[in-house]
């Protein structure tokens, strides 16, 4: 009778726990990185991969409105408002009609938003959540968007269309006067205590991992965390962006996307370490689509004694492909990310959780 009780207690607990709201969001994408990637990286860490702490794993089907394979335009607007649209669209449906998108809604709600990023604030994916433009090129157009966005924290690249512009506007002159704090080094930003901040601390892209961009992510992440918890108490929404996962793949470039999968493994853990701490924030870890369809088919294998050596990494394509991804999900309304679903139903999940109306 005992046992019964103490068991009865526990799925009570873990019930509550599962129906709890979070309070938080971090939206986690490596775009590019599809279940061969996510298998490459444990792979090479040897057990000690972050995507192994997760239990509420799921996969989502990523293809666009208008075509069976997806770019990160409509991949990365799907999750930002909930809608498949076409290739290139930027925040805006298939009649090309501007829609809320989850930072707007979470500010509308009084929240707290950031976006980091390894790449540009003007491409495709942090664009998504920031602009609202026909296409994904237009990034003067979006820079003059993202300003007026009013996300609380923006962390990436991008400088040029900013301040560098052919129509020589001065963006970054426009955002100081909206309130922004601009920092052009990480340096500066994590000393900082701004509660609304530009970090622009390249001209375009970020340099890849392995070469001069150090250790960026993680404590640009974790800062942005830091001062997005301090801001408001009713909580923060947030997306972080592995950007360059993608572009080693589609150079086929085996180097540089265990460097990339090693940077974002390694801020997933920083994620998941605050999360558990803080016990009422929501990690969601996915991909935009799959790039480069990597395998990982054996280095040599021994005929005679069927025995398999190290594995090797293959590219079969440099472009997207039409695989399912994988969703990871950690913390309050973690369950919700099980099975199969649409990209555009995470952003549909995230309202259901938090309660929201557009």
């Amino acid at each position: 009778m005992k046992r019964i009780l103490i068991a009865a207690l526990m799925l009570a607990s873990s019930l509550a726990y599962a129906q709890k709201a979070p309070k938080n969001i971090i939206l986690m994408i490596g775009d590019g990185m599809g279940y061969n990637s996510v298998a490459l990286r444990m792979l090479e860490a040897k057990g000690t991969s972050n995507f192994e702490r997760f239990n509420s794993i799921g996969s989502v089907k990523t293809y666009s409105a208008g075509g069976r394979i997806t770019d990160s335009g409509a991949g990365g607007t799907a999750y930002a408002i909930g809608e498949k649209t076409y290739n290139g669209a930027i925040g805006v449906d298939t009649n090309k009609q501007s829609k809320p998108n989850l930072m707007e809604i979470a500010q509308k709600n009084k929240l707290a938003t950031g976006i980091v990023v390894t790449c540009a604030l003007t491409h495709a994916t942090p664009a998504s959540f920031s602009a609202h433009q026909v296409k994904r090129d237009m990034y003067e157009a979006i820079a003059g968007d993202i300003i007026n966005s009013n996300v609380d924290l923006l962390v990436g690249g991008g400088m040029k269309y900013f301040a560098k512009r052919k129509d020589g506007r001065n963006l970054i002159d426009e955002a100081k006067t909206k309130g922004y704090s601009i920092y052009t080094d990480t340096t500066s930003y994590f000393s900082s205590d701004a509660k609304k901040a530009m970090v622009v601390v390249a001209d375009d892209h970020l340099k890849p991992a392995n070469k001069e961009r150090g250790n960026y992510l993680a404590p640009a992440t974790l800062k942005t965390v830091e001062l997005l918890k301090k801001e408001n108490k009713n909580g923060f929404v947030m997306m972080v962006e592995g950007s360059q996962i993608d572009w080693a793949e589609h150079n086929n470039d085996a180097e540089y996307l265990k460097t990339e999968l090693a940077d974002f493994d390694k801020t997933i853990g920083a994620v998941l370490d605050f999360a558990q701490k803080d016990g009422n924030t929501l990690v969601i870890v996915l991909a935009d689509h799959d790039t480069g369809g990597v395998t990982l088919p054996p280095a040599e294998v021994n005929s005679l004694s069927e025995e398999y050596g190290n594995y090797a990494i293959k590219f079969s394509t440099g472009a997207h492909c039409g695989t399912l991804i994988p969703v990871f999900a950690y913390g309050p309304g973690a369950e919700k990310f099980q099975g199969i679903y649409q990209n555009s139903d995470v952003f549909h999940k995230i309202m259901q959780l938090k309660k929201w109306g557009k």
